[in-house]
């Protein structure tokens, strides 16, 4: 009896779901109907994954959980085969008396099962399971097995919330035939509060906007967006003469029935600009000068003016000290030298960009960097002794005009040289924008690679050494015989301790499969084989710049409208994966591709972003755009970097903040290179405003909102407030000028636009009612900057 009602639920379900054809089938052989012919591989482990069975936090984490342990989401259908049938005494899966089975016992609730009750007996799911036991528990290892998945259709359009649809998940397998197997798939929606979907694959609208829809099967994994228009219709024309920017974020606001927010203020956008592209604020007479600015152009000239402005190139090397990970605990010693070497790691990549050098070789420098850049020995050992020696007494060194950034390679972590596992995955997340570190222990669960992948990937850069090469050696010793000898007294002058980045096969440090026993061969992530003899980094580097890589060109190109927009296409920045699809595919696509087609040119890249209306627009909501800022509908406002904000403050108390030992004087935040600040006043600062550690490979350490010890600091710091005391505040309270004027000048300088009447006349009421004139100016500049609207870039 429960055999037949399980059948006929079975059943039920699959004659009530649509297809393209007369009827779905789940993936079973030819000519059988369900649910006989029951298959492992394409069906119950399938259906351990729908069930959360082979979750992390159930039978998929490491040791298991019950005596049972299932491969994490079923990518191993083998082992949880292996698993479930063998060493349980019939217990687990009872061939004889199948609804004796402790797999479908725990499962319905019918004895203790720390996971809850999975399903009903009268369930298809336990009928499924059911006739599988019943029919002897079987594997066949020779049937074709899923090589991917895809979602159909990979875009579905609701008219209107509460409208529904329905996706199907297509498996396609070793031999190339095709099966549905929506019902063996977990399908999560990335945004439940716009989109819900059913086990059976109904979507159902819930909001206004777009996300994806997930479905994950045997460690496969596909994702499809679904979008739900407002129902509004919107005016906004389709301008041919549009940039490539504006024409892809305004089909999508047709799309979606989503009308943008106007044009930002000429105050607005100037001081979105400067902090975006300098990092600091518009001062006071250029905030004056651009609002008089009667020209037409003036927006693009200003972008111009600031791409060329020293600091730009600072501001991106600051970032790129994030991206690349220049940690000070992590380099060599002696402990003096470290932030030195920092500070010459942010030279290199500020040379660069101030050169606009194409992005395809700035990445090659990195990756591929030795130290010798290939230069006699001997030549390299003189150098360096210099180098190092010239550092140590804070002289100028040419390390900026090297060819390779050797720095990113001479890492150190508990004295040794740093594992191959953590450079793998800083090279994936700065230069892929991929995470990859968890499929360093499995396969990856919300994407594709599996831990072949990774030991391929990390063996690419696996020859890179940080110590002395025999050469290298030789080298040292013909240096110090070379300084012995030309002392007449044969004393040795002092010679620092000299160390290089090199490539060496042997002894080997290439990861190896543990199958075998044997290195896995060195391959790009998405299956280029790279040659094994010489540098295969050098290889690596050519896959980079190719026009078909899929990472490298929109990894960057999604960087930068992060940074100018406070999310990327994809978000994370470093969140690439099938899971994780971009916003709007046909924007980063096309971005992606202008960006090869013109040779990696920076500069290009930025001024077709920032010349936007996109870029441009208000942060003030229009009607009904409130949520859509992640379809850039209204620019959200957001917070500033830590460095920034540092500098943003000396800008408006006009009293710059002294470092001390971390940078030369006369420098900005932005340009302090150390991640360990010796100066106390500004190790507080960039601690309670979010400077990232370094210490993790993920973009993932700065706040991406405004945090209590924010709040604090800027409340209550001392240091601080003394500067606001000092600088401008000083100059005003002598200068004679009218109240009024005043004010508006601490308003120009902080919030980079005059006061309204209201604020104006506040602010003139409390200067004159202060127990004098410098006190009431720092009242009101403190005010100022405590305000949302200082903190963030809007």
């Amino acid at each position: 009896m429960k055999k037949r009602l399980a059948m006929a639920g079975i059943l039920a379900m699959l004659a009530a779901r649509p297809s393209r054809g007369d009827e779905i089938r789940p993936a079973l052989p030819p000519g059988e109907s369900a649910p006989s012919g029951v298959e492992f591989d394409r069906h119950v482990a399938g259906l351990f994954g729908r069930l959360g069975c082979n979750a992390g936090s159930c039978h998929g984490s490491f040791q298991g959980r019950g005596g049972l342990a299932l491969s994490l989401f079923g990518h191993d259908p083998a082992r949880d085969f292996a698993s479930l049938t063998r060493g349980d005494q019939g217990r687990r899966v009872n061939v004889l008396d199948p609804d004796r089975s402790l797999v479908l016992l725990k499962a319905t609730g019918r004895v203790p099962h720390e996971g809850g009750r999975r399903f009903a007996p009268d369930s298809w799911e336990y009928g499924f399971l059911r006739t599988w036991i019943a029919e002897g528990a079987r594997r066949d290892p020779g049937r074709p097995s899923a090589r991917e998945i895809a979602i159909r259709p990979p875009e579905s359009r609701l008219r209107r919330p509460g409208a529904t649809g329905r996706i199907e998940v297509i498996a396609r397998f070793a031999d190339g035939t095709e099966a549905d197997v929506t019902p063996f798939c977990d399908l999560r929606s990335r945004d439940p509060g716009v989109v819900d979907v059913s086990p059976a694959g109904e979507v159902r609208g819930l909001a206004p906007g777009d996300t994806a829809v997930v479905a994950s099967y045997i460690g496969l994994i596909a994702s499809a967006r679904v979008l739900i228009p407002t129902g509004r219709e919107v005016a906004i024309p389709d301008d041919p003469d549009s940039g490539l920017v504006d024409r892809e974020v305004d089909a999508k606001f047709r799309d979606l029935g989503v009308e943008p927010s106007g044009p930002a203020s000429d105050a607005e956008f100037l001081r979105r600009v400067t902090l975006d592209l300098i990092g600091t604020l518009p001062t006071p007479e250029e905030v004056r000068s651009f609002l008089v600015d009667a020209a037409p152009d003036k927006r693009t000239r200003a972008i111009d003016r600031l791409l060329a402005h020293p600091m730009h190139a600072a501001l991106w090397a600051m970032r790129y000290l994030d991206i690349t990970g220049c940690d000070v605990a992590a380099m060599e010693g002696p402990d003096d030298l470290r932030p030195r070497r920092a500070r010459l790691w942010h030279d290199w990549f500020r040379a660069r960009f101030a050169a606009n050098v194409p992005y395809d070789r700035i990445a090659r420098g990195v990756l591929c960097a030795t130290s010798r850049d290939g230069a006699d020995a001997l030549a390299w050992a003189r150098r360096e002794a210099e180098d190092t020696l010239a550092l140590r007494e804070g002289k100028a060194t040419d390390y900026a005009d090297r060819p390779g950034l050797d720095l990113f390679w001479r890492r150190l972590d508990g004295g040794g040289p740093a594992p191959v596992e953590a450079q793998a995955e800083r090279v994936a997340a700065a230069f892929l924008g991929v995470r990859i570190e968890c499929a360093q222990c499995h396969k990856h669960p919300l994407d594709r690679w599996t831990q072949d992948d990774y030991r391929a990937f990390a063996n690419a850069i696996a020859d890179v050494r940080f110590g002395l090469s025999p050469d290298g050696l030789a080298a040292t010793a013909a240096l110090l015989d070379e300084r012995r000898n030309a002392d007449p007294n044969g004393v040795l002058p002092p010679i620092p301790r000299i160390r290089e980045v090199f490539v060496a096969r042997q002894p080997s440090r290439r990861l190896a499969d543990p199958s075998s026993g044997r290195p896995t061969a060195p391959r790009a992530l998405g299956g280029l084989d790279l040659p094994e003899d010489g540098d295969p980094r050098e290889s690596l580097a050519d896959w980079l710049a190719r026009p078909d890589n899929p990472f490298f060109a929109r990894s960057f190109v999604n960087r930068v409208w992060a940074a100018y927009f406070g999310a990327g296409l994809v978000d994370p920045v470093d969140g690439f994966s099938v899971a994780n699809p971009p916003s709007n595919p046909r924007l980063l696509d096309a971005l992606a591709a202008d960006f090869v087609a013109h040779g990696f040119d920076i500069r290009r890249l930025e001024r077709l972003i920032l010349a936007s209306r996109a870029y441009q627009r208000s942060s003030a909501p229009a009607a009904g755009n409130l949520d859509h800022g992640g379809d850039f509908a209204r620019s959200v406002p957001r917070p500033l970097m830590a460095e920034v904000l540092v500098d943003a403050i000396d800008a408006a108390a006009g009293h710059p903040s002294a470092f001390g030992t971390d940078a030369p004087e006369a420098t900005r935040a932005i340009e302090v290179a150390t991640n360990r600040a010796v100066s106390p006043a500004l190790a507080r600062a960039f601690r309670a405003l979010g400077r990232p550690e370094r210490a993790s490979t993920c973009d993932c350490e700065r706040p991406r909102a405004p945090v209590l010890s924010q709040t604090l600091f800027l409340m209550s710091d001392e240091s601080m407030i003394a500067r606001l005391k000092d600088g401008r505040v000083r100059e005003l309270a002598a200068s004679g000028r009218p109240d009024a004027e005043a004010v508006e000048d601490l308003f120009l300088a902080s919030l980079s636009r005059p006061p309204s009447r209201d604020e104006a006349e506040a602010a003139v009421d409390h200067l004159r009612s202060a127990a004098d004139r410098a006190s009431g100016l720092a009242d009101i500049l403190w005010s100022l900057i405590n305000t949302r609207e200082f903190v963030l870039n809007h």
